[in-house]
């Protein structure tokens, strides 16, 4: 396999429940939250109308209610174990997916089930597009496509769905494509700024132990605080 350097800049996409209802990746999801949702609408009205049906004190109706309770109750387990699975499935998948970019190219990898590499030469690339909608905006999502020279003729690009923080993303890609460098750091995780926020504190709890010992220390040495 051919050395590629070291890999300057990756990216993947992020998984977020309510930003998948919104996407064609998320279709999956809708369906299976679909049936929940209308699952537990029919239960709710079978139990209030279940005063009415007990009026007609009818063995055959009961019957026809109580079959229809259980198939009801049962299609909320399935559907709900259906959206947990569903969900679990494309966090598994999105944790497979990554985009590596090096000096000279970017390389597309998804490890999820079957395994998928692409690799794109910069020179080959032709356009870098940022795509948001008003709901990416308001939940710091969107989309990056990557069009190179050969999309022309087959019309396709390589999408980068899910991104969170997009716009930085998108500015460091397009520098590092074009000009070779990065415009701003990598984007830290939660996990690092959590890191990097507890080291910030116990500096800061440090610093103030030193001005308080040292203005103990000056408060020692005044001879009008020992009288």
């Amino acid at each position: 396999m051919e050395d590629k350097g070291e890999v300057l800049y990756e990216i993947g996409p992020k998984f977020n429940f309510f930003y998948e209802l919104t996407m064609p990746t998320g279709r999956r999801l809708k369906s299976a939250l679909t049936g929940v949702i209308i699952s537990i609408v029919l239960l709710i009205v079978l139990f209030l109308c279940k005063g009415y049906i007990t009026d007609f004190n009818n063995e055959i109706i009961m019957s026809i209610y109580n079959i229809a309770t259980i198939v009801c109750c049962i299609a909320i387990v399935v559907t709900i174990i259906m959206l947990i699975g569903r969900i679990s499935m494309q966090i598994l998948e999105y944790k497979g997916i990554s985009y590596k970019f090096y000096k000279d190219c970017m390389v597309y990898e998804n490890d999820f089930l079957s395994q998928t590499k692409k690799v794109i030469e910069y020179s080959n690339i032709r356009e870098v597009e940022i795509r948001r909608t008003v709901t990416d905006r308001v939940m710091n999502y969107g989309v990056i496509i990557i069009y190179t020279n050969a999309d022309r003729v087959n019309g396709s690009a390589t999408i980068l769905y899910a991104i969170k923080n997009t716009e930085e993303h998108y500015n460091n890609i397009e520098s590092l494509i074009h000009n070779g460098n990065i415009i701003t750091n990598p984007i830290k995780t939660e996990d690092s700024y959590n890191d990097l926020k507890g080291e910030n504190d116990l500096k800061n709890a440090m610093n103030k132990n030193e001005e308080y010992n040292e203005s103990n220390a000056i408060s020692d040495n005044d001879p009008l605080k020992r009288l």
